[in-house]
């Protein structure tokens, strides 16, 4: 272990090195490629005769660097003049360039300590208090950290295993701290001729060749790659095949238009409010001077200079002048989540925020969200609708989970109303047209998250509520975006410090390993109870590829189509007919003794239907047959058969859960839960439970009824 910290440390400082030319690295063949009928180049595409190609592979010069033990390799075109070199990555080395070398083990090292919210620097000052060994400048340490990042193959498919590359409930939010410095007075206005697409692929290429670019240049030279923050040239990060092509939109260009329609006024107006709310934390000192460098009067208390700045705010230069000053000029970022705690997509927000950045971002999706969770989810739909009026994204009821009457709006205030929406659990068939492809659905809804979902004045809103849906009611944590930005926040010590194509390409990263995480840690959790192999399908959900078949069950009954059309969910009613199939089934029956084995695993995965898995602790949970629904109820009706018996009566008592599923909307036969001969019984006892005591109805054969009441429940 001393030997690798060794290792480590002397790969990281600067050494004595000497420059000599060799004609190539040793292990490499010196003649060219025989590409017939001619020869070809090593080291280009240059083709020809022999004599010749071999004459102008002499052309190309490499050069070996050497640091003490340790020889690295770089390669020059006679042409182009172009360096490119080995990063002797099979030796276990990164060469940035050429002086500062990183063992793969360092960089792994420091990768995860960014991934705990630790800078660089500050690991490498623990590595250096450790090893006692001092490293070279901190700095070409981190480039080369990121240039080590952005040579290595990432997907970036910022995927759920759960939810798919196609998630049909998102979750959005601004990381409102995490900013880069940037003047905005030297962005230029974009061309009359752009409509806000741009191409992701070649903006994040132009990002990567920054960073890697870095590594060629001599100390103080200006990056001939350098991405600087642009309207016509900054695309948010959408996973490959969550978003619908290469061309994405950005128009947050659109924010600095003069004449704002209302809807680009709704935009406005909740930025203020936001900005206005950091203004309140700022000190009186900080804010006095702020108002001094705004022209306006600085006397007075806090509330009085707040009050004059939000009313200089109206216009636009001087709302301009307050955002750089108290956010650091750039915007936030932007996410979008699935519930289960997975990135989809991030924008980095040039300008403030406003439902512009997340309307850009699923616009920009191949499937528009069937539920989109924001705190802002009224002014979200208006502008939505606004840009596709043709196609209302948000609909029906503009997003709302009901019609906006009088009626739907005081039974939600009132907690009275429950809109089910259960293809969000299976899937609709026959689909919507344009269909969502995991629900199935077309509808599109706007809700507000939990912590802000009282703060709308709108009485309208009282429909976009999240508890108004019993499948995302209980389900869907909708503060899953705010967990993730209490972690983020410990990264703004030093992400805020990098420069904006650093700060853009690190936060990507980290995301990236966060989505990782997450997704083994799912993955693993499958496999465990599941006791098979994990696979995804073709739109990235997990799936079970193999089942362990228990060697107890003989497979020579199969079920046919008749078990298949009794067993699907849409058929299964809570009466015995939809639990028995009438005949006797050896399959089914061993299957059934499988499931409630208790002996075996109680976190065995058994049914997984849609979003919703059962294990076998769930169905020996129920009850067996040996087992009572209700201690209490049960022991009174043991009693009262006992009592029957006594007097020499033949008596029979329905279990308790058949009685309700008479009534609607199950609506069962009664007589389907009837003995076989019941004419040839005493009496038939059917239990009912109302608050505070059973309720039993007793039908002798002489067709009379009668009830014997008050069976209390003690507690009850």
């Amino acid at each position: 272990m001393s030997e690798e910290r060794d290792f480590v440390g002397k790969m990281a400082a600067r050494s004595e090195t000497t420059l000599h030319s060799t004609v190539c690295k040793e292990g490499i063949l010196k003649n060219p490629i025989f590409v017939a009928p001619n020869y070809k180049c090593q080291f280009c595409s240059k083709v020809g005769e022999y004599a010749y190609v071999v004459a102008h592979m002499q052309t190309h010069e490499k050069t070996a660097v050497k640091h003490g033990d340790v020889t690295t390799y770089c390669k020059r075109c006679g042409l182009c003049g172009h360096f490119y070199r080995y990063q002797e990555w099979a030796e276990g080395l990164h060469n940035f360039d050429d002086h500062t070398i990183l063992t793969l083990h360092l960089c792994t090292f420091l990768r995860q300590s960014v991934q705990n919210h630790t800078a660089v620097g500050r690991a490498l000052d623990i590595l250096e208090q450790t090893n006692q060994k001092k490293y070279l400048n901190h700095d070409s340490i981190l480039h080369g950290y990121l240039h080590f990042e952005a040579l290595t193959e990432h997907n970036y498919n910022f995927s759920c295993v759960h939810c798919g590359i196609h998630p049909p409930v998102v979750i959005m939010d601004l990381h409102k701290k995490g900013v880069f410095s940037m003047p905005v007075s030297d962005i230029e206005d974009p061309p009359p001729q752009f409509e806000g697409h741009v191409d992701i692929e070649e903006f994040w290429q132009s990002v990567d060749q920054e960073i890697v670019c870095r590594g060629f240049l001599q100390s103080n030279r200006e990056n001939p790659c350098k991405v600087s923050p642009s309207y016509v040239k900054w695309a948010p990060w959408i996973g490959p095949l969550t978003r619908a092509s290469k061309k994405v939109l950005n128009t947050e260009y659109a924010k600095l238009t003069a004449k704002k329609s209302v809807v680009e006024q709704a935009d406005i107006d909740i930025s203020e409010e936001r900005l206005s709310s950091e203004l309140m934390n700022l000190k009186v000192d900080a804010l006095r001077k702020l108002v001094k460098e705004c022209g306006v009067d600085s006397k007075g208390s806090k509330m009085d200079l707040l009050l004059r700045l939000r009313e200089e705010m109206k216009t636009r230069s001087t709302y301009d002048k307050v955002f750089q000053k108290v956010w650091g000029a750039s915007g936030g970022w932007a996410v979008i989540m699935c519930p289960c705690g997975i990135v989809n997509s991030v924008k980095f927000n040039i300008r403030a925020e406003s439902p512009r950045d997340y309307a850009d971002m699923l616009l920009s999706f191949k499937h528009f969200p069937n539920v989109v969770i924001y705190d802002f989810a009224r002014g979200l739909v208006t502008h939505t609708n606004f840009r596709e009026p043709e196609r209302l994204p948000f609909s029906p009821f503009e997003g709302r989970v009901a019609a906006a009457t009088p009626e739907n709006i005081a039974s939600a205030k009132r907690g009275e109303l429950k809109i089910n929406l259960s293809w969000l659990q299976i899937k609709k068939d026959p689909p919507d047209l344009n269909g969502h492809p995991a629900t199935g659905s077309a509808e599109h809804y706007a809700l507000y998250d939990t912590f802000h979902q009282y703060n709308t004045k709108d009485e309208k809103d009282a429909l976009r509520l999240i508890g108004l849906v019993p499948e995302l009611c209980g389900w869907v944590n909708s503060q899953i975006v705010e967990q993730l930005f209490s972690g983020m926040r410990k990264n703004n010590y030093f992400m805020n410090s990098l420069s904006p194509a650093s700060h853009i390409f690190l936060m990507r990263n980290i995301l990236h390993h966060h989505n990782e995480k997450v997704n083994q840690q799912a993955l693993e959790d499958l496999k465990r109870v599941s006791h098979g192999d994990v696979t995804l399908d073709a739109h990235g959900k997990a799936t079970l590829v193999h089942v362990n078949i228990p060697k107890d069950v003989d497979m020579a009954d199969h079920c046919g189509e008749q078990c298949e059309a009794l067993t699907m969910t849409s058929n299964l009613m809570p009466c015995r007919a939809s639990w028995t199939l009438g005949v006797h089934h050896p399959l089914q029956e061993q299957l059934v003794n499988y499931v409630l084995d208790e002996d075996r695993p109680m976190n065995e995965l058994i049914v997984k239907d849609g979003q919703t898995c059962l294990t076998r602790e769930n169905f020996v949970s129920l009850g067996l047959r040996r087992e009572m629904d209700s201690m209490v109820g049960n022991a009174c009706f043991r009693l009262i058969k006992e009592i029957f018996q006594h007097q020499g009566k033949d008596v029979y008592i329905v279990d308790l859960h058949i009685p309700p599923t008479w009534l609607l909307p199950s609506s069962c036969d009664p007589f389907l839960c009837l003995p076989l001969d019941p004419q040839k019984k005493d009496a038939l006892i059917f239990p009912l439970w109302t608050p505070g005591h059973f309720l039993l109805c007793v039908c002798c054969t002489a067709h009379c009824l009668w009830t014997i009441d008050r069976i209390n429940r003690p507690g009850c």
